[in-house]
């Protein structure tokens, strides 16, 4: 099989930092709305179970709880296998990145290395090796 040329790897490399950006957003989004509906769950929880005394009358206020911490409950349970899904594209992308970034970095050399490697075209004979030489106007 052929190898992948160092300018391919280069626009893959981009590609796939470009998608990972993107993505980051999105999923940023779906794991804000589900730590927010697990909490608001879990406050109701907790203020219907603990909080609440058996003997209480019925208000509209335990009415109000029970129907947020439902409604967060099944928003949760619903977005479990969403999560799921961007855990294991998030960490795929970044396998693939990680091989990428391998792959590129031992074909090609640094820059500054690959500076240093060329001639000094304005190298004197005699003494002047390394110094910069400026020109005059």
């Amino acid at each position: 099989m052929l190898e992948a040329s160092p300018r391919w790897n280069r626009q893959r490399m981009a590609v796939l930092e470009a998608v990972d950006f993107d993505l980051k957003r999105v999923f940023s989004v779906l794991y804000f709305v589900s730590a927010t509906s697990a909490g608001i769950y879990m406050a109701g929880w907790l203020r219907l179970n603990l909080m609440e005394l058996p003997v209480a009358p019925f208000s509209y206020q335990s009415a109000a709880t029970i129907g947020l911490s439902v409604t967060a409950g099944t928003l949760f349970a619903l977005l479990l296998p969403a999560i799921a899904l961007a855990l294991g594209v998030e960490r795929r992308l970044q396998r693939r990145l990680r091989q990428l970034d391998k792959k590129t970095s031992a074909t090609t050399t640094h820059r500054l290395i690959a500076v240093q490697a060329l001639p000094n075209l304005q190298e004197a004979v005699g003494g002047t090796h390394g110094q910069h030489h400026h020109q005059k106007p």
